[in-house]
């Protein structure tokens, strides 16, 4: 299977490089504030590494930007990498450094870090203009700069909030109307949604979802499950302080609780759960502000279900206030486009008012700047409302080394080893917290 595995990622490399080299690097370039390049009978095209053209909940949000942005700049066309998010940052790394970087990647905190250290990255303060880099979220801007540079261009904060299933609620015998406001009550609620068992289909019902994947995404999720109980990554100047406290013991004796009582399924990956919580078969489930969208299609019911689901704030923990972590998507230059010009004519026009309304409306995502998150067209409802209250207490992902990524990997080694290996929290800690400080090393 290992085997198996290395070969699709090599082909996928292979691929993404062909798939690159083959759309040509040509020059050109377009004034800053010009929609076109500087000669206006030339069309350039450049290419564009993201995961959401491949994923169907963001589908249409992507082809949409696409063509409204090929409108408003009929000189530049864009062509799509669309790489699956697992194989994301391997493959642009590759890439990059075989000689045939996107002109724009996507990216996320926990992939920037690596872009960076790689040299992969422009730095955007000349490319952007002062007065977009100053209009970024504060918390934002400060998770892409890296050594006095701004190194990526923040474009949808996605902090994360607690969605509950009102159908499930009601089937186990609590309010649909009144979701948990602490830590406890999610919990208690979560076990007597788990009592169901299964429904008429013979399908487990479980009380929450939460992520045991091998993936760095599942360790973001379990930092976020620290932070509830009071801990945190680092300290101010960077070092790890993970293992110290209760946090983190305190965070894998709950995920060890939820999936060996069958509370939460095992091992499961988000592309998992959130088919669950959309088929009433997960009472709970923290995601990100796409999930409106996500629950909407994998249902089949569309705007119909929201009546079946709401979202609210993640109930207080330990620290007695509402913890989570946002997972940013962030837009890259890369040091090696020969049409950066273009590129940032494409970024800026990703985080512009116009594109922020289109991917707000089809996937109600906020945005990182200061004066578009502030419109009245990006809080008009109630949904819209909750993440922008999750913002106020959303923490950035502490990723500023670039073995961030490979941390938050290595950290699902101790979910694996308390559910899977029968090690208690404190074995799990000792075992694998040693190979996370020397990843910083």
């Amino acid at each position: 299977m290992k085997a198996w595995k290395t070969m699709m990622t090599g082909a996928t490399a292979v691929s993404l490089a062909a798939a690159l080299a083959a759309c040509g690097s040509g020059g050109g370039s377009s004034p800053e504030q010009s929609a076109n390049p500087a000669d206006g009978n030339k069309q350039v095209e450049i290419t564009f590494a993201n995961w959401i053209s491949v994923e169907e909940g963001t589908k249409e949000a992507y082809n949409q930007l696409i063509a409204d942005f090929e409108q408003k700049h009929p000189n530049i066309k864009v062509k799509s990498i669309g790489i699956p998010f697992a194989q994301f940052k391997d493959q642009v790394l590759v890439s990059s450094a075989g000689g045939n970087p996107p002109d724009v990647a996507m990216s996320n905190q926990n992939f920037t870090p690596a872009f960076d250290g790689a040299k992969m990255a422009e730095p955007l303060e000349a490319l952007l203009g002062a007065d977009m880099i100053n209009d970024i979220v504060d918390g934002s801007k400060a998770g892409v700069t890296f050594n006095g540079k701004v190194m990526a261009m923040p474009w949808a904060p996605h902090p994360s909030a607690l969605f509950w299933n009102k159908t499930v609620f009601k089937q186990a015998g609590l309010d649909p109307e009144k979701p948990p406001k602490t830590w406890d009550e999610m919990i208690e609620m979560a076990k007597k949604i788990a009592a169901l068992g299964k429904d008429e289909k013979g399908n487990p019902i479980y009380g929450i979802g939460e992520n045991g994947a091998s993936e760095s995404y599942t360790g973001n999720m379990l930092m976020r499950i620290a932070y509830s109980y009071g801990g945190k990554f680092v300290d101010d100047k960077g070092a790890i302080v993970y293992d110290q406290g209760t946090a983190l013991k305190d965070s894998l004796a709950y995920i060890k609780d939820m999936i060996g009582n069958k509370i939460s399924p095992k091992g499961a990956m988000m592309k998992d759960l959130r088919p669950m919580f959309a088929n009433n078969a997960l009472g709970m489930l923290v995601d990100g502000d796409f999930g409106r969208t996500n629950f909407r299609s994998m249902s089949g019911k569309g705007e119909a279900f929201d009546k079946e689901w709401g979202v609210t704030t993640v109930p207080a923990g330990k620290s007695g206030k509402s913890e989570t972590v946002f997972t940013e998507h962030q837009l890259v230059v890369a040091a090696g486009s020969k049409h950066k010009q273009e590129a940032a004519e494409f970024v800026k026009y990703l985080v512009s008012k116009d594109a922020m309304a289109i991917y707000h409306k089809l996937n109600g995502v906020m945005s990182s700047r200061k004066s578009i998150a502030s419109l009245p067209e990006m809080n008009e409802d109630d949904y819209a409302k909750v993440f922008n209250e999750q913002m106020k207490t959303a923490s950035p992902l502490p990723a500023a080394n670039p073995k961030f990524d490979n941390a938050m990997k290595t950290s699902t080694d101790m979910i694996v080893l308390v559910t899977e290996g029968g090690k208690s929290p404190e074995e799990a800690i000792s075992t694998v917290m040693p190979k996370i400080k020397e990843l910083y090393k």
